[in-house]
């Protein structure tokens, strides 16, 4: 309060410092609802005074998107600044205070973040429905942190894609907003946590995540009540700890700088947040104007009720951050890795925003876990007009009287390995036997190897299978392998500079032991499903006599089996799974390379009886040879109709 005296008295001779503006996206702040058994859980106060992150785990079963379409939000232009009161003598801390371009607020930073860039930024997800990503930057968002997906919180505890994660990603990285993602956990152990790691990272390896992967850890809600898997198992404090660190420990052995996500209260309560801020950075819900968290974080969310134009899901709601930082916007151009983190050792005894990695000397550091929701647990922390700007305890290593100037925004350690990144290998494919599998990738440059990871099952755990130390190599076999069983790869570079080693992101794929493509002729009507489940919804109804492409035997760790198929209907793809129950007959696959003319018998000058559109697969039912033309025998089912002739082998592969 001192200070804040002192600042309006010196206000006429006062210097004023301009954070750099952020950006804030704001992300929903209604729960995402889902349905388990015809009970409509809500899972995100937009009150809660703690604040939390829109986070909804969905049953295994169906969930429904209720997203609301609303009026598009004001675009404000940010004003942050921070107020230097000098005297002859010292040079006394900053006290910062400034405004969001998403609400019509006023906040105190804490002087552990003085002479730190501010950015702005949102969390979002399918909550926040389809979002104009162009007018959201324009109207201040610099970034965006996007939900990835979620467990489901019931006993089978699947693993779940937020529907609109590729749009998301897809619209922020093409209009220029910087990237990171969260991913809402339901582990209750360690491997379930690796398992949603894993998940993550086989998302997002396409895509330019500079930003933070974090955790979002948190208990759904359902009619005021927590609920879910992980409130049902009852965990310890230090249980649930080492499974947010099995998360973070897998997303940094990815290259990407891991972080937590939970509210003031649980960050206390439910997981060891001061444990937890030595290693990742911690992302804080707090939904005030003046947080009282005394421990470290480096991302605050500071409402769920924030307004940015071309955001209009959830009633124009959105969740918004700052970002306290010494890092630079234009600097992340690669996926950040926490072991890039410099640590210049110089200035022995300078001011608290020494800048020794991009954590100040007191709670920048903090690591987020995506959008929370509804805290039952959550205690108010808001109180905005309480303690303004006293904060004292945040910053005890301050040293406030040392060099009042001294280095107050050291650019020295800005982006200070941002290529150290490798170029992760492209072009990843495979060739199949019956017993074996191929890979085959395009060599990355500058790289000393690459690594290769395998899985076995569906829902099963990536384990590294080959380290391969020469960069020339570009092939791998992978033998030994059970017949007609679909198996799962990744592949990334790594890169040793001095005595760190340095990786890629991942490239992903899967393919079964097959010794060449099988084509199959449903033998009746059978439901398409989203996943290998029972309980999985229905992508597509393949009628009777409809052929597909079979991918291959898909397998879950309890051994259980699902047949994987492609449907293609009018030139479009559908994926999906069927039980082992399901009734066809199989021959060798063909794929038509061009829009087809299907003929009553073989001959260039026979009637033709239906066009087969390009890429549609076609089982092969038998061969003829017309003046040197070799033709195949097909059929093809065209609006309920079923018809059989002959295709010429030039446009099949």
């Amino acid at each position: 309060m001192r200070q804040k005296i002192l600042a309006a008295i010196l206000a006429i001779s006062i210097s004023l410092q301009p954070c750099i503006s952020c950006i804030h996206t704001s992300a929903s702040t209604l729960p995402d609802t889902y349905e388990q058994k015809g009970t409509l859980t809500s899972l995100h106060t937009s009150t809660n005074s703690t604040g939390s992150a829109v986070s909804d785990s969905s049953s295994d079963n169906d969930f429904s998107d209720n997203n609301e379409e609303n009026s598009s939000t004001p675009n404000n232009t940010p004003d942050v600044t921070l107020f230097s009161e000098k005297s002859s003598a010292s040079s006394l801390k900053r006290s910062a205070k400034g405004s969001s371009p998403f609400t019509s607020s006023t906040y105190t930073h804490d002087d552990a973040f003085d002479d730190m860039n501010i950015y702005h930024g949102v969390d979002v997800s399918y909550y926040n429905g389809t979002i104009d990503w162009t007018k959201a930057k324009k109207a201040g968002v610099q970034y965006a942190i996007i939900r990835v997906g979620y467990r489901g919180y019931g006993a089978a505890g699947t693993l779940c894609t937020d529907t609109q994660f590729l749009n998301n990603i897809k619209g922020a990285q093409k209009a220029g907003v910087k990237i990171g993602v969260y991913y809402f956990t339901e582990a209750i152990n360690e491997k379930e946590a690796i398992e949603e790691a894993e998940y993550c990272i086989n998302k997002i390896s396409d895509y330019d995540v500079t930003l933070p992967v974090a955790i979002d850890y948190e208990f759904p809600t359902s009619g005021g009540k927590p609920v879910g898997r992980m409130y049902n198992a009852k965990l310890s404090k230090k249980a649930a700890t080492k499974n947010v660190t099995a998360f973070c420990k897998t997303i940094k052995n990815a290259g990407y700088t891991p972080m937590v996500y939970a509210n003031k209260s649980d960050l206390a309560t439910l997981i060891d947040g001061a444990a937890l801020s030595k290693n990742y950075k911690i992302w804080l819900a707090n939904y005030t104007t003046n947080t009282t968290y005394s421990g470290k974080y480096e991302f605050w969310q500071y409402t769920s009720s924030g307004k940015v134009n071309g955001i209009t899901g959830n009633s124009g709601r959105v969740d918004c951050n700052f970002w306290y930082t010494k890092t630079k916007l234009e600097d992340l151009t690669t996926s950040p890795k926490p072991t890039v983190t410099p640590t210049p050792t110089v200035k022995p005894t300078p001011t608290p925003t020494v800048k020794p990695t991009t954590k100040p000397t007191a709670k920048p550091t903090p690591t987020p876990t995506a959008k929370p929701t509804t805290k039952p647990t959550a205690k108010p922390t808001v109180k905005p007009t309480t303690k303004p700007t006293a904060k004292p305890t945040p910053t005890p290593t301050a040293k406030p009287t040392t060099k009042p100037t001294a280095k107050p925004t050291p650019t020295p350690t800005v982006k200070p390995t941002p290529n150290t990144t490798p170029a992760a290998p492209s072009s990843f494919t495979t060739t199949s036997s019956s017993k074996s599998i191929t890979l085959k990738w395009k060599a990355a440059k500058n790289v000393s190897g690459y690594q290769i990871y395998r899985k076995t099952a569906y829902n099963g755990t990536y384990k590294k299978i080959k380290t391969i130390s020469d960069p020339s190599t570009v092939t791998y076999n992978n033998t030994g392998l059970g017949t007609d069983h679909e198996y799962y790869y990744r592949i990334r570079s790594y890169s040793k500079v001095g005595s760190k080693t340095y990786y890629s992101n991942y490239k992903a794929l899967s393919a079964a032991t097959l010794s060449h493509g099988q084509a199959a002729i449903a033998q009746s009507n059978i439901k398409l499903l989203k996943k290998p489940s029972l309980s999985a919804g229905v992508v597509k109804t393949v009628p009777k006599n409809t052929t597909v492409k079979y991918i291959g035997r898909t397998f879950l760790e309890n051994n259980s089996k699902f047949l994987h198929i492609e449907y293609v209907l009018s030139g479009k793809s559908y994926k999906g799974y069927m039980t082992t129950s399901a009734q066809f007959k199989y021959y060798k696959l063909g794929t038509t390379t061009a829009n087809l003319n299907l003929r009553k018998a073989a001959g260039t000058d026979k009637d033709k009886l239906a066009l087969i559109p390009k890429g549609t697969p076609i089982a092969i039912l038998g061969k003829t040879t017309v003046n040197k033309v070799v033709w195949y025998k097909t059929q093809y089912l065209y609006n309920n109709k079923l018809y059989k002739g002959y295709v010429a082998s030039t446009y099949v592969k």
